[in-house]
Order: C-alpha cells, then structure tokens, then sequence
C-alpha cells in the first residue's frame, strides 16, 4: 500500500494547465508526482471525471489532483452548497482522483477572503465539516500565504488535509515560515524556477510543491530540470 501523500515526493503540475482533462495522457505520462485539472465548475465536473477515468489504469504513478472553482456571480450564501456539490460529485467517482481542492486563490474567488465575507466563509467551512466525511480522499485549500497563515485552524477544523500556498512574488519562499499550519500538509506553489528553489521550498516546511510558469516555459523537460 503506498502512505498518504505519496506523490508530494516529487514536484506536481499545478492547476490551469488543463481545465477539461483533454490534455491527461500527455501530462500524466510526464513524471510529476500529481498533475492537478480545473479549476472546474461543479457542473462541469461529471465529464472531466468521466475523461479521466480512461486515464487511471494506465497511469498509476502519478496523482490525479481536481481542482474545484466557483462561479464569479456565486451569491455568498451559496459557497458551502456549491462545495457540497463538488464533494458530492467525487465521491460518485469514486478511484478516478487522488484529491480534491478548493480554489479560493483564482481572482474572482478571493471575495471570499475578505473581511466582509468571513459570515459566509465560516458558514461554509461549518458545511464543510458536517459532509467531509463523505469524501474518501484528501481535501486541499488553494489560498494565497498570508491568508493560509490565518485561516489554517477553521480549515484543519473543517476537515481540510492541505493547504496549497501561493506565494506572492515579492517575498517568495520566506513567506511560508509565517504559515503555522500544524498537522496540515503544506504545498508551495509561485516562484519556483529551479532544482534549488525545490529543496530550498522543502527546507522552509514545504511537504510538497508545484509549479505552473515553469512548465509554460520549459514543457515536458520540467520534472527532470527540478530533479537535477
């Protein structure tokens, strides 16, 4: 049996890259230890699960991450819902994906974050909560660093297994010292362009990290330029 989290042990893909999994044998068959499809909308969920399911048998060393957005005109009372559907659509799915994560960095979702929402993020996270148990598989939260650092508890509370840090270009690696996330796993995700900035992510209490640009950039040679 492999332990939990496994794929952290190598660098992963990043959402963006292939919201529709149309993409899925090319960059399952890359050597990323997760390749991370969506953001995608809870209704459009069923057939990017159904593409990826004809994925999963052959490729078994690298996770299945789904990332799960919002719609931009989502009424604030409305965010647990929209997640439960999300959770709820998994678990139909059963053995297609490895995890799930909540994005809550993309632009139009980091309403959610602020001051004059929290009401709503805490009534979703109570939600959360009360239905996690019927997702059979980690759950992640996609959040820039200074609001991972203090939203951490409510998440770990909520059933979260990991943060995925976004790293503001300014500051880069040092901001993760400031995210005290306890029993949570940590990925590090922005500013990481070389084999040194991944044991350096590692060095400052990443778990695991993953990278967007980068791949943009230099394609296919990306997970052997980071294991150099």
């Amino acid at each position: 049996m492999k332990p939990a989290f496994w794929w952290l042990a190598r660098p992963g893909l990043a959402g963006g890259i292939d919201k529709s999994g149309e993409r899925a044998g090319e960059l399952l068959g890359l050597g990323f230890g997760s390749v991370e499809f969506g953001s995608v909308l809870a209704d459009d969920l069923p057939p990017l699960l159904s593409r990826l399911a004809g994925q999963r048998p052959a490729i078994a060393a690298t996770a299945i991450g789904i990332g799960l957005g919002l719609p931009p005109d989502l009424p604030p009372a409305a965010l647990g819902s929209e997640w439960r559907r999300g959770l709820g659509c998994l678990a139909e799915f059963g053995g297609v994906a490895d995890y799930l994560s909540l994005n809550l960095s993309a632009a139009a979702n980091r309403r959610f974050l602020t001051p004059s929402l929290q009401g709503a993020l805490d009534d979703a996270l109570a939600e959360l909560a009360a239905c996690r148990h019927a997702l059979p598989m980690p759950l992640a939260v996609k959040l820039p660093a200074h609001d991972a650092a203090r939203l951490w508890p409510a998440l770990a509370a909520a059933g979260v297994d990991q943060l995925t840090v976004v790293l503001p270009d300014n500051v880069g690696l040092a901001a993760l010292s400031a995210v005290g996330a306890g029993g949570l796993r940590l990925v590090a995700v922005g500013g990481i362009g070389s084999a040194a900035d991944v044991q350096a992510a590692r060095a400052a209490g990443a778990d695991g990290i993953q990278v967007h640009r980068f791949f943009l950039s230099h394609g296919p040679a990306t997970p052997a330029l980071l294991a150099a």
